[in-house]
């Protein structure tokens, strides 16, 4: 891995994917990335008769500091205009990687998306890590049990070449299908009936399953923006966010699916 996008919003989650971008990988190429809206009128901070972008630049290197200023560890500052859906969009084709990481839910343990975040994850035309909220350090190479959740035809290419390209040994993983009628996975095969039916009693049957099942990452696709925003927001994801588990998101776009 050599260039790494960390969109900035100098939340706790930024907080958070900066921390983790750095155990990941510490050698590689960080580019911090903030965007403002270009009204006046609409930007969040005020400097003064300070220039915005300039004041914006101090507040990411005074942010770095805070949070990782004890490492020796320079990252390119970004500072763009218009919406960071749109930026990602643009731009993240040049990147190995983007790092986000969920919200906290103070409601409870597992983090949640915002529609934000949403967005950019859908835009992005390189591979998302999406961090639980935690310290829990976590790094490719320490991971043995992936599931990649399969959605459509087609994937297993786009899985295979972009997890090769991660340095995430191919012998690690493991397909799971949201249309397979047959299951050897007992957390699969609950976590998909509760899917279908809702019913509060499988709740417990999938924590039960999940401690006999532990996973390290779960592996998607991004087909369709609306499609996949949905499937984001739907049971079986806001389950595996309960647990705690990395989300890795490949676009489609970087091969023709069939």
């Amino acid at each position: 891995m050599q260039k790494i996008l960390i969109p900035i919003s100098f939340s706790a989650a930024s907080a958070n994917s900066l921390l983790h971008a750095y155990e990941l990988d510490p050698n590689a190429k960080f580019t911090l990335l903030h965007c403002y809206p270009v009204q006046s009128y609409s930007r969040p901070y005020d400097f003064g008769t300070q220039d915005y972008e300039w004041g914006i630049k101090e507040k990411l290197n005074l942010f770095y500091h805070q949070h990782l200023g004890h490492i020796f560890w320079k990252p390119v500052l970004l500072i763009k205009t218009g919406a960071v859906s749109e930026v990602v969009r643009q731009i993240s084709d040049q990147y190995d990687l983007m790092m986000l990481s969920r919200k906290s839910n103070p409601r409870g343990k597992s983090g949640y998306f915002t529609q934000k975040q949403l967005f950019i994850i859908a835009r992005a035309a390189c591979p998302v890590l999406i961090m639980p909220v935690n310290s829990k350090s976590f790094r490719f190479d320490t991971c043995d049990h992936i599931w990649h959740i399969q959605r459509r035809d087609g994937e297993r290419e786009i899985v295979t070449e972009g997890i090769a390209r991660l340095g995430i040994e191919a012998g690690r993983l493991e397909t799971k299908s949201v249309m397979q009628q047959s299951y050897l996975s007992a957390f699969w095969k609950n976590l998909m009936a509760y899917e279908s039916t809702h019913d509060q009693q499988l709740l417990r049957a999938i924590d039960q399953a999940h401690d006999q099942e532990p996973i390290d990452l779960i592996v998607l696709v991004d087909h369709e923006q609306s499609v996949f925003i949905n499937f984001l927001k739907s049971d079986t994801i806001r389950i595996f966010c309960k647990y705690e588990i990395p989300l890795l998101v490949f676009p489609a776009s970087i091969k023709e699916l069939k």
